[in-house]
Formats: C-alpha cells, sequence, structure tokens
C-alpha cells in the first residue's frame, strides 16, 4: 500500500470493540482486532487479511479475500454490502454499452420469397452496479415503404408455435412470413453460450417480433465486463409482398441496475 503525504486510502475498515463483565462486576477495557501506531499514522482495523487479490489462470480468473471476519455480499432491504478486496475490482468497470459494427445499418439487399434474409450486430456491456443490467430493444415502425405506408408484417414465427414480442417461439419454415430478432449471448469468440439471454431466447432458432414499446432482450443480476451478445434480423417475404426499399429503426436501452 502506497501512502500520499497523510491521507490513507483504507477500502475496508471494521472496528471490533466490545464491552464485558470481569469478575466483581467491573467492565473491562474495549479489545481492538488490530492497533499500529506510528509518528505519522494510527490504523485501527478489523483484521489485516492473509491475502487478497486477483489470480488468473489458463481458465479460472479468481479475485478473493482470506483472514478477513465476514467476507461476503449481505443484503438488508435497499442496501447491500460488500465485504472484502475482491469486490473492489467490480468499481473498476466503468457501465458502457457498445454495438460494435461500424455501419449501423442492417441491409438485405434483395429479398426473394420463401427465402429467409438475415443480417447481424453484436453489442457488448459492462457494468460494475452491483445488481447487473437490462438491455431492451425496440422500433419505431415495422419495416415500411415510407411514401406508400406499406409493411412487411411483424414475425408470428412458426404456424402454431405463436411468438409475440415478450416470448419467443421456433421461426425455421419457409410459410411464416415476417420481421423479427433473435439475441444470443456470446464468449469473446463470438460462439454462442446464451448468457445474459437464455431467459428471453432459449436458442437460436427463437425470434420474437419487435414492437414500440421496448422489451427486455438481456440482463444479469451481478457485475459484467465485456459481455457479448450477437443480435441476428431475419426477414421473410411471400410472393405476394409488393416491391419497393422497405425500412425502420432499431432503439436498444441498456440500463444498470443498483
Amino acid at each position: 500500500m502506497k501512502f500520499n503525504k497523510k491521507f490513507l486510502f483504507i477500502l475496508f475498515c471494521f472496528l471490533l470493540a466490545r464491552h464485558s463483565l470481569g469478575e466483581g462486576g467491573e467492565f473491562v477495557k474495549p479489545v481492538l482486532a488490530q492497533h499500529f501506531e506510528s509518528n505519522s499514522y494510527i490504523i485501527e482495523w478489523g483484521n489485516f487479511n492473509m491475502t487478497g487479490g486477483t489470480k488468473v489462470s489458463t481458465n479460472y480468473h479468481l479475485s478473493d479475500t482470506v483472514g478477513q471476519m465476514a467476507p461476503g455480499e449481505y443484503n438488508s432491504g435497499a442496501y447491500t454490502l460488500e465485504a472484502g478486496f475482491q469486490y473492489i475490482y467490480n468499481t473498476f468497470n466503468k457501465f458502457r454499452f457498445t454495438i460494435n459494427d461500424p455501419d449501423l445499418a442492417i441491409d438485405f439487399g434483395h429479398l426473394v420469397p420463401g427465402i429467409g434474409s438475415t443480417a447481424y450486430h453484436s453489442i457488448t456491456i459492462s457494468c460494475p452496479a452491483a445488481h447487473g443490467y437490462e438491455i431492451l430493444a425496440k422500433q419505431n415502425h415495422p419495416l415500411q415503404i415510407l411514401s406508400s405506408g406499406t409493411t412487411i408484417p411483424n414475425t408470428s414465427c412458426n404456424i402454431g408455435s405463436t411468438c409475440t414480442p415478450s416470448s419467443s417461439a421456433t421461426w425455421d419454415t419457409t410459410n411464416s412470413y415476417g420481421f423479427g430478432y433473435n439475441v444470443i449471448g456470446t464468449n469473446i469468440s463470438d460462439v454462442p453460450t446464451g448468457v445474459g439471454s437464455s431467459q428471453y431466447f432459449t436458442d437460436i432458432s427463437k425470434f420474437r417480433p419487435f414492437d414500440t414499446i421496448g422489451q427486455y432482450i438481456m440482463s444479469e443480476n451481478h457485475p459484467v465486463s465485456n459481455r457479448k451478445a450477437r443480435i441476428t434480423y431475419k426477414s421473410l417475404i411471400s410472393v405476394s409482398q409488393s416491391t419497393g426499399v422497405y425500412s425502420n429503426a432499431i432503439t436498444f436501452i441498456a440500463i444498470p441496475n443498483y
């Protein structure tokens, strides 16, 4: 620990003191768990840990506190106490949400009736908040020819397995037309894991339609660093769909939970 002039940065300080009755009923002096004193400083802590910090190996990343009397996370009503050096690393992450692709426009190109067309975005979120984050998505309107108002309808997924804006379902047939999307959590190598998204989309075959009210697409209840996901947009039209240039705008909303 480095000291700067007479400022002392103490991460966790627990002063343990107890009055108890000795023989004859007299009060004995309080006992301090740790006391250090010099000409410049007085430090009184509940304990000094044997070790604490972050350790990394090929397959694991561990942050820990060893020796502290009561490390861990404690919750009471609206308050959360995180006791231990491992929790200091949560504060190093700033809240950040990124759409990773430099070109934010999604272009399906020339749509062919009966053949689904897909396009992708990748997103990344970091959140130091103890209660994690939520990500919502919405559209301003269905895919639409602005000059005429003609739309590609929102998907309802496979016939017999209807999806809604808040509930996904399988969409893999060639006769269920519309526009929809899937979200799947991935690792840093973009391999699907479902982390953060599995409660909304159980696998890559499940889709939902967008609506104009934000719907949850990802969430976790703990801090994360560089959590990634892939957004798959899909459009499937029938032979009766009018030709033209269809467009809309998709909005993502990322919220830290404190």
